[in-house]
């Protein structure tokens, strides 16, 4: 399924697998695709060998496809977890991550909420935890990166 939320409204269309493998063939046809919609969701059980239909395009932009298992009875409650989720792409791939947290038309104590919850869902994720963060900073798309949190260790090193 795929989901546009261009101008705040959700369109959807489906595009299935041969259709995907016959008409998106073309790396300039995945691009356009690719530019088209703001999420794409995919049946769990095809995750595997997306990679290689969809081509790099998509990883590279950041709008690798939510997972959402469609055999599920609650479907549209699935979609709407999935939507509501995000996927950190970056870990293992260099120093920093980047996790989404809200929009700018969020409350301030809202954004402080999803900031801090973020956080200690990664810090359970990394090893050990809050010890290996060294900033955090908040940015949007158009603006500098405003440290909110600096360990501040000091490195000894030896000559």
């Amino acid at each position: 399924a795929v989901v546009s939320t261009q101008s705040g409204h959700y369109g959807r269309g489906v595009i299935g697998i041969s259709k995907l493998k016959k008409k998106f063939k073309e790396f300039e046809l995945k691009r356009v695709l690719c530019d088209t919609y703001d999420v794409f969701m995919v049946d769990e059980r095809i995750v595997p060998i997306l990679p290689r239909w969809l081509g790099s395009y998509f990883y590279r932009k950041g709008k690798v496809p939510l997972h959402v298992k469609l055999n599920k009875k609650d479907v549209s409650g699935e979609i709407n977890r999935a939507l509501k989720s995000f996927m950190i792409t970056s870990i293992g791939k260099g120093s920093c991550v980047c996790l989404p947290c809200g929009r700018v038309s969020f409350e301030n104590e809202q954004l402080i909420e999803n900031i801090q919850s973020a956080v200690k869902q990664l810090c359970a994720k990394l090893k050990p935890g809050m010890k290996n963060i060294q900033a955090v900073y908040i940015k949007t798309d158009d603006s500098v990166a405003l440290p909110i949190y600096n360990s501040a260790v000091a490195t000894k090193f030896k000559i």
